[in-house]
């Protein structure tokens, strides 16, 4: 049984009773529990729409004290926009809806270094919705870190977003067995547009000692190699040859 809109197949034992957010978050939970804490919002969380750049950025900087104001917030949107595919892409996998992040109901957690950890709305979206959705949700926040740091590039974060979603499908669909639908739900979930576009994700099927496994080949840097830990398997800083023989290994374990 297909799910509405956006071709995100829902599991027809797993659609929940309702398009109620309780309902679409419950089932979601209960079908992927390592991501039901990004779904659990307590009550009085603050609005992710006036959400207070400055104060997360503030709370980023204790974690990563010796970086630059790009590289600081290029960190903070890596764990951010994580948090959000990790939303819109379990919920929208499992039931064919998800929470609204566009509404002004939707409410937020920020974790320890001042990234988003978890996300909540009062009413639910369903595949098309979440596409344009997230696109503006991006769009405004793109736009409210760079009002902040001018010297981050915009596109760059938009293709961060893209990896976000790329790499948090692929999560889901290994964790439902589907990782065959992961590419269809990546490519459809980042296909709006607004100041900038998603850049299209890439997966790599990549096989070794008989074994087969499918990678993200990203688009975007996440800087982490900026503030002194190693660059990421499939950075794109990486040479191809050098993300292959990573890639292999990490098949033949």
């Amino acid at each position: 049984m297909g799910g509405p809109g956006l071709g995100l197949a829902a599991e027809p034992a797993l659609i929940p009773p309702s398009t109620e957010p309780g309902a679409v978050v419950a089932a979601a939970a209960r079908a992927l529990p390592w991501a039901a804490s990004s779904f659990h919002v307590p009550p009085g969380s603050p609005p992710l729409g006036s959400l207070d750049l400055g104060a997360v950025l503030d709370r980023a900087a204790v974690r990563w004290p010796d970086v630059s104001p790009a590289v600081l917030a290029t960190l903070w949107w890596y764990g951010s926009s994580s948090t959000l595919a990790t939303v819109l892409v379990a919920q929208l996998a499992v039931t064919g809806r998800c929470v609204d992040p566009a509404h002004p109901s939707a409410v937020v957690t920020v974790g320890d270094t001042g990234t988003l950890a978890s996300l909540g709305a009062a009413v639910t979206v369903d595949g098309p919705g979440a596409a344009a959705a997230f696109a503006d949700v991006v769009d405004s926040l793109v736009g409210r870190v760079r009002d902040r740091v001018p010297s981050v590039s915009g596109a760059s974060l938009w293709a961060i977003a893209s990896d976000s979603v790329a790499n948090r499908a692929l999560d889901v669909a290994t964790a439902l067995n589907r990782v065959a639908d992961a590419p269809r739900w990546a490519q459809t979930l980042t296909a709006e547009r607004r100041r900038h576009r998603f850049p299209q994700p890439r997966f790599v099927d990549v096989s070794a000692n008989g074994s087969t496994r499918r990678f993200l080949r990203r688009s975007s840097c996440c800087r982490v190699v900026d503030a002194g830990e190693d660059l990421c398997t499939s950075c794109p800083r990486r040479t191809p040859q050098d993300r292959a023989a990573r890639w292999a290994t990490l098949v033949g374990r």
